[in-house]
């Protein structure tokens, strides 16, 4: 375990924590004005097919420019070059590059990191998609901490896995990918300050910022129904439920199907117009169809991974 970055990590939360509340807000929207500023540049390069990083291709590929466009599969990039990537640009640098690459596709739908999704067993546990390929990240305690029985894996580590076209072209066990102290510093202060510290990627917002309890009252009044269940971000059912010894009016239920179809919004948006002395509603939230699933890692028996 590098045992100054956790040191380091201990300092920088009290240091947080003894910040007033205003000046912390400061600091943090000064940080996403910097993404946001970051993330256009990206945007601009991405969509000429240029890397805003390194100023070539996103198809080009030399070993002696590590650069984080390689998650994109130039010819000549193998899965150990992955150690050059993240010698490099470290965690979250990567996640942040490869969630505004997702998100060029459309928004948060191809990046699953629900905790309601995951293992719960794991610090950190993410799947990202970009057209043909997908990126699944892992980190159990373990992997943090470091395993002390195998020598290339004592440091704090992670995991990731990798798909073309749905085939393993890296898998979860082939790496274990270094933190860098960044990385620890990150993750410690959020561990230390949950209540403070959150981690927020400006353009690169995912499945967990659409789905949340601060968000579901604002997506049932104001959801926009699919053109198609394949364009679903999200799917919301609703169960009408008749008071004991009453009735609904099939009639009422049917108006509120057409006029939802008619404005093109969910039922669940205007079930406040159902009588309220005979009937309740509830409504289930869960992703749609076309959000990308959770890629989830599962441990050897008698292997450190």
């Amino acid at each position: 375990m590098n045992t100054s970055a956790f040191e380091k990590a201990r300092i920088l939360a009290e240091k947080i924590e003894a910040l007033p509340a205003d000046e912390r807000d400061r600091i943090s929207q000064e940080n996403v004005d910097h993404t946001l500023e970051e993330y256009a540049e990206f945007k601009e390069s991405f969509e000429t097919g240029h890397c805003y990083i390194c100023n070539h291709s996103i198809k080009s590929f030399s070993k002696k420019r590590p650069c984080l466009h390689w998650f994109l599969k130039p010819k000549g990039f193998n899965k150990k070059d992955v150690l050059a990537i993240a010698d490099k640009f470290g965690f979250f640098q990567i996640q942040t590059y490869l969630r505004w690459v997702a998100n060029t596709n459309g928004f948060a739908k191809h990046i699953n990191d629900l905790p309601e999704e995951s293992s719960g067993t794991k610090i950190i546990e993410l799947t990202i998609r970009h057209q043909n390929l997908e990126w699944s990240f892992s980190c159990g305690e373990s992997d943090y901490q470091g395993h002390q029985t195998s020598q290339h894996s004592r440091h704090p580590h992670y995991h990731l896995q990798m798909l073309i076209d749905s085939r393993p072209f890296i898998r979860f066990s082939d790496l274990h990918i270094p933190f860098n102290e960044n990385d620890i510093l990150s993750i410690e202060t959020k561990r230390s300050l949950p209540h403070i510290v959150k981690h927020k990627f400006p353009g690169g917002e995912g499945m967990s910022d659409v789905l949340n309890d601060q968000t579901l009252e604002a997506l049932i009044s104001n959801g926009k129904s699919a053109n198609s269940e394949d364009d679903a971000i999200l799917s919301l059912d609703t169960i009408v439920m008749a008071d004991e010894g009453t009735t609904i009016s099939g009639n009422v239920l049917y108006q509120l199907f057409q006029e939802a179809k008619t404005k093109g919004v969910t039922v669940a948006s205007l079930m406040h117009k159902l009588p309220i002395q005979n009937a309740s509603t509830r409504v289930f939230v869960t992703p749609g169809s076309s959000v990308v699933e959770q890629s989830q890692r599962k441990g050897r028996k008698n292997t450190a991974e």
